[in-house]
């Protein structure tokens, strides 16, 4: 399937970052601890520059509301454990 080989190709971080946004569907803060602590996370910085990636690459969006996964059945792929980690 496509959605695999799009994690594949992404780090661990990427990983858990794009799950935990997809957890949530609409993530306004996703560099807050209150984030960051709920979907044990690594640190701050790791997590702006996963963010970084995943809105380079197109698989996050960033929305005036906040930050969400662009593809909305990639998005339900992710929240029902699609996603398998390196």
């Amino acid at each position: 399937m496509a959605y695999q080989n799009y994690c594949a190709w992404l780090t661990e971080n990427q990983q858990m970052l794009l799950l935990a946004i997809a957890s949530e569907s609409l993530v306004s803060s996703p560099l807050s601890q209150q984030f960051i602590c709920t979907h044990h996370l690594p640190a701050t910085s790791s997590v702006k520059t996963a963010l970084k990636a995943l809105v380079d690459k197109q698989l996050v969006s960033k929305t005036p509301n906040g930050y969400l996964v662009s593809d909305r059945f990639f998005s339900k792929w992710l929240v029902k454990g699609g996603i398998i980690a390196n």
